[in-house]
């Protein structure tokens, strides 16, 4: 009896034992404050690019020594194709800085967090409205701005001075503008040139986008479920745009860009990422800019809004983590001035515009433009939507149809591929 009472008592110690010891391994594996975090984040590989996202993340780490930020760095930031193959394939990385108009699409399909998970509503307020609205879709948010850009009128005034105009307010004077640089007679100088887009870099649907604002048109409809190109307001815009080059104020099939800085186009709306060619000592010209041009009596003169913002797939597992970095990122006012001083980007940071760097007239001119921006509707059907667009403008701009049939084709394309997301 009392050889089977010490086999039992020596089986229960037992027992305690092989439970202690599961309880202890599985308190171990559970407790990760002593792991490292590793996050991934895509981002532009060129200089101007790299280098303050390398400091911002010395300064994180050293504030977060459990995390380590692994950039993977890419050609560009272009590369919206490329992360959709990514988020197939279980590839994306934690982090993605991306152009707006793609992230509505994400967190559509689910791809990417809805960011109120981690409170960041509660920092909305830091942020220029607009750049915080263009990254809602249905009431969520799906990335934090992070920088910004718009379009001016950049003009050549040695150019204007000598055609004896000014720069122009109206639509009407920067036709005639640009015809009096053209009566010159001097070869190869034109008043005004428009972005063809025969490469489809969407430039041209971009700048289109605040035509169509200018006139009190839009895209798509208030909740975008319909396309809404097929208006006598876009059309309006289109034909605008056309007059252009029936009026010889700008030349056909040739976007000259580069020309313009070379001292032979008279004026182009721009972005602030050629401030420093305009303003250089070395500048060919004597440059200058002011607000876009008003199309219409009594609409305000948008510009487009350009913005890339930051991001978190749903892929990653630590998307706590990475929200606390991509929060430090966004909401970093020395990190976004180093970033815009290097990339001629605009931050989307209200408080960043204090800096004296902002302190001048070319600056001022782009920071009063941000306030009067609209974005492209950051639907999830905007690859084909800015697609039909540019075929639609290309189209008209080479005389193969009329804007009317044009954006009636447009327009149906655009409602084919949005029945589809009801």
């Amino acid at each position: 009896m009392r050889k089977k009472i010490v086999i039992l008592l020596s089986l229960v110690i037992m027992m305690g034992v092989i439970f202690t010891g599961c309880n202890k391994k599985e308190t171990s594996s559970a407790d990760t404050q002593d792991e490292k975090v590793t996050l991934g984040i895509w981002w532009a590989s060129q200089d101007e690019f790299k280098a303050p996202l390398l400091e911002a993340i010395r300064e994180f780490e050293e504030a977060n020594p459990q995390i380590k930020i692994e950039p993977e760095w890419m050609p560009n930031f272009d590369y919206y194709d490329k992360y959709k193959i990514a988020l197939t394939g279980d590839q994306a990385p934690d982090i993605v800085k991306i152009d707006h108009v793609f992230v509505q699409s994400l967190g559509y399909n689910g791809q990417v967090f809805d960011l109120a998970e981690f409170g960041a509503d509660k920092i909305k307020d830091q942020f220029i409205q607009s750049t915080w609205d263009a990254n809602m879709y249905k009431e969520h948010v799906y990335a934090l701005p992070f920088d910004a850009n718009t379009l001016a009128l950049m003009y050549n005034k040695d150019i204007l001075d000598k055609a004896g105009v000014m720069p122009p307010t109206t639509l009407e004077q920067l036709i005639a503008s640009s015809q009096a640089v053209s009566e010159l007679g001097e070869e190869g100088v034109y008043g005004y040139t428009i972005p063809f887009d025969p490469g489809k870099s969407g430039f041209l649907s971009f700048q289109f986008t605040s035509w169509i604002a200018r006139n009190g048109g839009s895209i798509l409809s208030d909740d975008w479920s319909k396309a809404t190109l097929n208006s006598p307001e876009v059309i309006q815009a289109l034909k605008q745009v056309k007059s252009l080059i029936d009026t010889k104020a700008a030349p056909a099939n040739a976007f000259m860009e580069n020309e313009f800085y070379a001292g032979k186009i008279g004026m182009l709306e721009m972005g602030p990422w050629h401030v420093p060619t305009i303003t250089s000592p070395d500048a060919p010209a004597n440059f200058g800019i002011v607000p876009v041009v008003s199309l219409k009596e009594g609409v305000d003169t948008y510009a487009p809004l350009g913005l890339y913002s930051l991001a978190i797939a749903k892929q990653s597992k630590h998307p706590e983590e990475a929200y606390k970095f991509i929060e430090f990122l966004a909401t970093h006012e020395k990190m976004q001035i180093a970033y815009s001083k290097t990339t001629n980007l605009m931050p989307t940071l209200k408080e960043a515009y204090k800096d004296e760097f902002y302190d001048n007239d070319v600056w001022k001119i782009f920071i009063t433009q941000l306030e009067k921006t609209v974005s492209r509707p950051g639907s999830p059907a905007w690859p084909l939507i800015d697609e039909a667009i540019s075929d639609a403008i290309q189209e008209v701009l080479t005389d193969t149809k009329s804007p009317e049939d044009a954006l009636k084709n447009a327009e149906e394309k655009i409602n084919k591929e949005l029945e589809k997301l009801q």
